[in-house]
């Protein structure tokens, strides 16, 4: 066992995920503690100790026990989205999370970490050598399945982080770059679309001549020009006809909060006082004005960072961001170090949620992303996705334990 901790555990990674749960604790009990909600806390903490458990135990397991359950852990979270739909409980407008014996739980947190194992399983398997246009409609269509299952909950936040899978795994595993451009042209003139006639007029423009400049047919790049300009009509569409209201109404606030400063603009003006507010050092644990006296909705959950700038300053946050960049560090470069592919585009995928997660939620709390509901992974507050997150980091431990074998 010594031996095992000495030459195989990523004390590392463990000690990072630790200190943010950590983090996460101290800020989930400050957001808690004059609320008559301090139960949260101490849920918090039970939450933490069971995803630290599990991570433990996905470490110690074989080092094909990941690769070889990703299949039936894929199937068996697309049957709980399936059966959210049908029996799920709703919560915050969304229908998406599952009550057994008392206990609730999102399904579509762990149908996240399935997902990544179950596409890098399929990229990494010698069956997968064939057309690429193949590769790429199988792909979509593992990562398209919970995708769509997610968004009728209807959850926008959790079903845009699959785009976080998708593109990255692609890319690492060798995916030519005109393709992972063409796969992100269309989400790119959606933005834009939001942004301002100028904006789409000049993404456009730009997104064409890298077709150009990497298709040696020029026909083709002009049929992907076409496709992805199609695409960013068709999302118009998308935002006006089913997108629901309150959802529609998130992203305009994102772009001018001052819309509903009241209303629907509240949260996102509030966090940004609260993170200003907070200076250099802070106020101090416990002593933040508009964390304290509750201005900021959900500030154990979504807007979580607000504590952590409020009380603790922009030190504080520097911190944090610190911690979160050598975690990211610590998944590419066991990215590199393993063996095998499979466990290569996983740390890829790992990484790349995480990462998507922490720039969103932050980027909500400082009016850079629009309000989507996401969680900042082992600080936020919330059973399934620190548990989630925790499953993430164990197999990035196993990855680690077993970085020599083939």
């Amino acid at each position: 066992m010594f031996d095992f901790f000495k030459e195989s555990f990523d004390y590392k990674t463990f000690f990072l995920a630790l200190m943010l749960g950590g983090i996460g604790l101290l800020a989930v009990n400050s957001a808690t503690y004059n609320s008559g909600m301090h139960d949260f806390f101490y849920k918090d903490l039970l939450w933490q100790s069971i995803g630290i458990i599990v991570a433990f135990s996905i470490m110690f397991s074989s080092n094909r026990f990941v690769e070889n359950s990703a299949y039936f852990f894929y199937a068996v979270t697309i049957l709980l989205l399936m059966f959210v739909l049908v029996a799920g409980k709703k919560v915050a407008s969304h229908t998406s999370w599952l009550g057994i014996l008392g206990v609730g739980g999102q399904p579509s947190e762990l149908a996240k970490v399935a997902t990544i194992l179950t596409l890098s399983k399929y990229l990494s398997d010698k069956g997968t050598e064939r057309p690429q246009w193949q590769v790429v409609m199988i792909s979509a269509g593992i990562v398209g399945l919970p995708m769509l299952l997610t968004m009728l909950q209807p959850d926008l936040g959790t079903t845009i982080v699959y785009t976080a899978i998708f593109f990255p795994i692609l890319f690492w595993a060798g995916l030519p770059p005109i393709v992972v451009v063409a796969l992100v042209a269309p989400l790119a003139i959606v933005i834009a679309e939001f942004t301002g006639t100028a904006v789409l007029i000049i993404t456009v423009i730009a997104f064409g001549v890298l077709f150009f400049l990497l298709s040696r047919k020029k026909l083709f790049a002009v049929t992907l020009s076409f496709v992805a300009v199609s695409f960013g009509l068709f999302m118009e569409y998308f935002y006006k006809k089913i997108l629901a209201t309150h959802q529609q109404k998130r992203i305009q606030i994102f772009l001018n909060p001052n819309l509903d400063p009241q209303g629907a603009g509240y949260n996102a003006l509030q966090a940004r006082v609260a993170i200003g507010s907070g200076g250099l050092f802070g106020k101090g644990y416990l002593h933040g004005a508009q964390t304290q006296l509750r201005f900021v909705p959900a500030r154990w959950t979504d807007f979580i960072f607000t504590v952590i700038g409020e009380e603790f300053g922009f030190v504080g946050a520097g911190v944090t961001l610190l911690v979160f960049g050598a975690l990211f560090f610590r998944g590419i470069r066991i990215a590199e170090l393993v063996k095998t592919k499979f466990a290569s585009l996983s740390a890829i995928g790992i990484t790349s949620v995480l990462l998507f997660h922490v720039f969103i939620n932050i980027g909500m709390n400082i009016n850079l992303a629009p309000i989507v509901g996401i969680p900042l992974p082992f600080i936020s507050y919330g059973g399934s996705s620190i548990l989630a997150d925790w499953m993430m980091v164990g197999i990035l431990l196993n990855f680690y334990a077993h970085r020599k074998e083939h």
